[in-house]
């Protein structure tokens, strides 16, 4: 079953305003100039729910960045598909975390400064025999499964696009996907390194699971804002923030923060 939430952040005289308007509801439409309304798929350790409140390594250094330019930020977390849907129409401010793609770039504004560099690895069965020397090719007759809409970086995404991997199974959310990983349901799932773990860790199958070497991409990620409207001031605002976080250790420290 699909779960879907939404975690949003606002002020006791935001909140007030909203419950005498009666309107407690899913935001439909951008938030104002300092009230940024920005979308992501639930993405463990990058962002996820913890006890009703968001966090992870993305979320910190996206609210910190901002926060410096003045702007608070509301997060949605939804199904990826969704997500970039919604961005795509202007009923968000941004997505992340993001992968870059020439598709995308049609419709998002990616940030110049990179939000968190990812490793892309493929995962088997614990007793699987399939092995991986750095040629996708050579897994032509093994099922892959991905999360829908995903990007998995350029090497995974044109094997699959291309037929070079033709049997992909696929699934809603991350969660699923592992969960078929361990049941047998396909062969090899490509996963951000962190992502896999934290899944498995979940449904305690850390020990029936192993990472295949060597990685295959290592892969930056971005927040990326519409291009429904002009953002290249937020744009430019997120850039200059997080800068000043790499160059101050504060980036450092979120990622030393989650590093357990």
């Amino acid at each position: 079953m699909q779960t879907r939430f939404s975690v949003r952040l606002l002020s006791t005289a935001s909140l007030g305003a909203v419950l005498a308007a009666g309107l407690l509801t899913a935001v439909a439409s951008p938030a104002s100039a300092d009230q940024l309304r920005m979308v992501a798929l639930s993405f463990p350790p990058l962002i996820y729910d913890d006890g009703g409140k968001p966090a992870g390594i993305a979320y910190d250094i996206v609210t910190e960045a901002m926060k410096a330019a003045g702007h608070t930020v509301t997060v949605e977390i939804m199904p990826w598909a969704r997500a970039l849907d919604t961005v795509r129409e202007g009923g968000a401010d941004a997505v992340f975390t993001a992968y870059k793609t020439p598709e995308r770039e049609q419709f998002l504004n990616y940030s110049t400064q990179v939000l968190v560099p990812q490793v892309v690895s493929l995962f088997v069965a614990k007793d699987s025999a399939v092995s991986f020397d750095g040629d996708l090719s050579k897994l032509a007759d093994r099922k892959f499964g991905v999360v829908n809409q995903i990007s998995y970086g350029s090497i995974v995404d044109d094997a699959i696009k291309t037929g070079v991997l033709p049997a992909v199974e696929k699934s809603n959310d991350s969660d699923s996907n592992v969960k078929k990983l361990v049941s047998g349901r396909f062969d090899v799932m490509p996963s951000n390194r962190y992502v896999a773990q934290y899944f498995l860790k979940q449904a305690g199958a850390l020990d029936k699971v192993k990472e295949l070497t060597p990685a295959v991409q290592d892969i930056p990620s971005y927040i990326a804002f519409t291009k429904a409207r002009d953002t290249a001031k937020l744009r430019d605002e997120f850039d200059a923030g997080v800068a000043a976080m790499k160059a101050s250790g504060a980036y450092q420290q979120i990622l030393d923060k989650y590093a357990r």
